[in-house]
């Protein structure tokens, strides 16, 4: 992967009101907040943002990060705690391209 393509995806988004809104108490502006977010939400907050035709996750990554590698495995993991361990090592491989 390119130097420029993860730092991309590594950014903070722009502007705020297309940050991702786990609850109204917990609003996040870059991967490594979004990995964050997926460790700190319950299971019934990463349900209701993941399950269904809408993963909110998934889109969001895909959408505004930009990252849909990311997203495609996302969209298959069934719990918060593996969506958190894909989203941290993806994180880790983006941080070893710059």
């Amino acid at each position: 992967m390119e130097k420029e393509t993860a730092e991309h995806y590594l950014r903070d988004i722009e502007p705020m009101w297309r940050a991702f809104w786990f609850h109204p108490h917990l609003l996040v502006k870059n991967l490594a907040e979004f990995c964050s977010g997926l460790e700190e939400i319950d299971d019934g907050v990463y349900l209701y943002h993941s399950q269904g035709h809408k993963n909110d996750l998934a889109r969001w990554v895909r959408e505004v990060v930009g990252d849909g590698a990311l997203a495609d495995q996302l969209e298959k993991v069934k719990t918060r705690k593996e969506a958190a361990q894909i989203t941290a090592q993806r994180i880790q491989d983006l941080k070893k391209s710059i």
